[in-house]
Parts: C-alpha cells; sequence; structure tokens
C-alpha cells in the first residue's frame, strides 16, 4: 500500500507552496490523481477530501502536516488497510489491490 502511494506522496511534499483557491485546487488535483492510482475505499476517501477542498480551500501547502492533503492520505491509507484482506486468507492469496 506505501508503495503505490509514495509516488503521490513525494509530489505532493514537493508542490509549490501557493495561496488561496490556486493552492485548494492543486491539492484537489493532487489528490484525486492519488485516487487513480489507489483501492476503491481509498480512491472514495481522496474523492471525497478533493471535493471538501474545493467546497472549503485553504491555504495549507500539502507537506505541512496539518494540512487536509496529508489528512486525506491517512484516511486513505487506513482505509486501504482495512479492506486488505487478512495474511494467509485462502480465498485471496496472490491477489493485489487494483
Amino acid at each position: 500500500m506505501i508503495h503505490r502511494l509514495m509516488p503521490v506522496l513525494l509530489a505532493v511534499a514537493l508542490t509549490a507552496c501557493g495561496s488561496g483557491s490556486d493552492q485548494a485546487e492543486r491539492n484537489a488535483d493532487l489528490l484525486e490523481g492519488a485516487a487513480e492510482q489507489s483501492t476503491d475505499a481509498a480512491a472514495r476517501v481522496l474523492e471525497n477530501a478533493a471535493d471538501e477542498i474545493r467546497d472549503n480551500p485553504t491555504a495549507l501547502p500539502p507537506a505541512d502536516p496539518r494540512s487536509e492533503v496529508q489528512d486525506a492520505m491517512r484516511r486513505a491509507g487506513n482505509a486501504q488497510a482495512e479492506a486488505l484482506p487478512a495474511p494467509g486468507d485462502a480465498d485471496t492469496e496472490g491477489t493485489a489491490p487494483r
């Protein structure tokens, strides 16, 4: 899971700081890009967070630990982890998230 999100996390961390709605739009776009590379459970979290950011823009840069982007990535990681099968589950062994 972490390996799949690492390129997105790196892009988020390297995004230049902006202000107001421009930054909010970039943050929302980053989350939507991450959603496209995620499992269904994580994608739902990320897409909802992108919509929320657009509805209530803030100027925190995505690398700021208090930013909505960081919060959304944590929640998406948790959602993805919860959706994974238990280790050794015979019905799902050898399968990977989408």
